[in-house]
């Protein structure tokens, strides 16, 4: 199998830090989002407030105050601390806006911790995104990245596929500086910063985006590789080991997520938990697969 390309062209969708920007309050800003928001222009949108939201990121008090919000949650020993993540945390929602606030530290002290901490900010894991994301450096010198885009519409998304992909820059989120990460067209790698730094993130939910899956990417051959930390990821490893020890009370509910979830992934990862508890029952599962149509659940049935 021939592996995908790369091929340089322009930069990536970035903003240039603002000199003195007026700082901005959150309420203001979540009030610009609503108005620049029409249901299916999240891209769009995100570019028309980027402004504001680079004068947020400069409300030095707000990021103060998030910061300071997290630690009581963390100090409160009514909350189980395995809900907390260790670098990155939703400081407001209003549907269907969230704004999240990332924490990024330089690979410092013993290769353990190193190796921690890079699984910990995702460090080098190419990967797009499912939703739209605009981001802000809101201190420090900002972590590096890669940036490429690719036509989601143009792979199944299987394990080891090759994917074209159009490198756009090696750059880094600056204090003040904004960048759009496109839902299923912008690729990137996170690398680690220079020293400790922060981003300021705004998400807009659009549900028949959220409900595609997000895709990782091995950039030295150009090609899908599985990824089982995000939600789709976790459905599907979930279905994987239900197969072993799944009985005839989970027949029924196999072959209803099989017909009737919206993620192919999840649809196929059903069928094959299916082969695995019930090796008899094949034929059924080709026959649902041909009835999906989809490559993914089609390709399930295939590897029997």
């Amino acid at each position: 199998m021939l592996a995908g390309k790369l091929r340089a062209t322009e930069m990536a969708y970035s903003f240039p830090a603002k000199t003195n920007p007026t700082p901005v309050e959150v309420d203001d800003f979540i009030d610009a989002a609503r108005r620049a928001f029409k249901g299916d222009n999240s891209v769009e949108a995100m570019e028309a407030v980027t402004e504001k939201f680079q004068g947020l990121a400069a409300n030095r008090e707000y990021i103060r105050d998030a910061l300071l919000t997290e630690l009581k949650r963390i100090g409160d020993e009514r909350h189980n601390l395995a809900s907390f993540a260790p670098q990155s945390f939703i400081i407001h929602r209003a549907p269907p806006f969230s704004l999240r606030l990332n924490l990024w530290l330089p690979p410092v002290g013993s290769s353990r911790k190193i190796e921690q901490e890079a699984r910990i900010y995702s460090y080098q894991k190419a990967h797009d995104h499912n939703f739209s994301l605009l981001t802000v450096g809101a201190g420090g010198p900002g972590y590096n990245t890669r940036v490429y885009e690719y036509d989601r519409g143009t792979i199944e998304g299987y394990e080891g596929e090759p994917v074209d992909m159009t490198h756009l820059e090696d750059t880094s989120l600056s204090l003040g500086k904004a960048m759009i990460y496109r839902p299923f067209v912008d690729v990137h790698v996170q690398l680690p910063p220079e020293a400790p730094s922060m981003s300021l993130n705004l998400l807009i939910e659009e549900k028949e985006i959220v409900d595609e899956p997000q895709y990782f990417f091995d950039l030295k051959t150009s090609t899908v590789v599985p990824m089982n930390d995000n939600e789709v990821g976790r459905r599907v490893s979930f279905l994987e080991a239900v197969g072993h020890f799944a009985d005839e009370n989970c027949a029924s509910l196999l072959f209803d997520v099989a017909r009737k979830h919206k993620t192919p992934d999840v649809r196929a990862a059903a069928l094959h938990a299916i082969r695995t508890a019930f090796p008899e029952r094949q034929p059924e599962v080709d026959a649902q697969a041909r009835s999906d149509g989809h490559p993914l659940v089609l390709r399930e049935t295939a590897s029997a």
